[in-house]
């Protein structure tokens, strides 16, 4: 008898845990388009990636979807669920405009002082002929061009007494705002020397750092588009290079500013031309550093990250470069 009741007791319990599992609820989360692959959040607690099914318990929930536009924003939704028992309710996310993450809030007195040396520099641009673009970089001390060093800027340069009175090739493939090529890291300094002097400005060539940090422009990926060679748009190219789907690839420069710019607002940071950057190669300063790829370099050798150096004197058709300044 006594077993036939713990039996029974035991049955009881395996019953009451098959209830209690079936009326366990779902929450579907919905999302389409480049809402895809946001993180979901239930009660802060990281879920998976949306769209999603996700069991959950009855009661009040806190959903949160949220997606990364930069070192500093996120696009988010945000709602309140009820949820009863053993059902199964969906939510259609749509994620609102970008807004400042915890980062960059505590970034935001920096970024308002950023926006201001913007402004500084837009009002020297208007004063200033021969002065080049310069962009803010967000959470640093410099500026870079927004345009890679182009024949217009050379040959005013050249015009006016400075450069060395040397005119480079251009291959005939056209001057004006075409990147200058067969440029050497030697001939770069004389232009800046030229355009220091010119201006009043203190211009240089960008640290090896400084032009990763300003090519990435707060992305992760190999190309700070996104992924090669369409990004998030199959409807044109992002860079000049062999393969990259314009009509410039392998052929010839392209003219500065031809396709979309970067988080930054910096253009060409992949492709058309290698930019001499200030930085000695492996200790050897006769050798400098050079990032960027070229309008005829493969798709890999215009990833952010590949380095390549050179000769401070060889002047190629695949190299040009771009300025920067320290702000103060």
């Amino acid at each position: 008898m006594k077993s036939i009741y713990i039996l029974f007791l035991l049955m009881m319990f395996l019953a009451t845990s098959i209830n209690v599992y079936a009326a366990g609820s779902v929450l579907t989360v919905n999302c389409q388009g480049e809402d895809v692959g946001a993180e979901v959040l239930v009660n802060g607690k990281f879920k998976g990636e949306c769209p999603l099914d996700i069991k959950v318990p009855a009661g009040k929930l806190k959903l949160k979807v949220q997606k990364k536009v930069d070192v500093f924003s996120d696009r988010l939704f945000e709602q309140e669920i009820r949820m009863g028992d053993d059902v199964v309710k969906k939510v259609d996310v749509i994620l609102g405009a970008a807004q400042l993450n915890a980062k960059g809030k505590r970034q935001k007195p920096k970024m308002a002082a950023l926006e201001n040396k913007a402004k500084a520099l837009q009002e020297d641009k208007k004063k200033c002929v021969e002065c080049p673009e310069m962009v803010p970089i967000p959470g640093t001390n410099f500026a870079m061009a927004k345009y890679t060093v182009t024949f217009q800027d050379w040959d005013a340069c050249v015009v006016d007494g400075g450069c060395n009175g040397y005119r480079p090739s251009d291959k005939e493939w056209g001057r004006d705002n075409r990147p200058v090529i067969n440029v050497s890291w030697n001939d770069a300094q004389a232009y800046i020397q030229w355009l220091s002097k010119k201006t009043g400005n203190s211009y240089r060539l960008p640290t090896e750092q400084e032009w990763e940090i300003a090519a990435r422009a707060g992305t992760t990926t190999e190309y700070y588009w996104g992924i090669f060679p369409f990004g998030d748009s199959a409807s044109s190219a992002n860079a000049n290079c062999n393969a990259c789907g314009s009509k410039w690839d392998n052929r010839t420069t392209a003219p500065v500013g031809s396709f979309k710019p970067n988080g930054f607002g910096l253009y060409d940071m992949s492709g058309n031309v290698w930019q001499w950057t200030d930085s000695c190669w492996e200790g050897d300063c006769k050798k400098r550093v050079l990032r960027g790829g070229s309008w005829n370099d493969t798709t890999t050798n215009i990833r952010i990250a590949t380095r390549f150096k050179d000769d401070i004197t060889e002047r190629y058709h695949i190299s040009g470069f771009r300025l920067a300044m320290t702000l103060k």
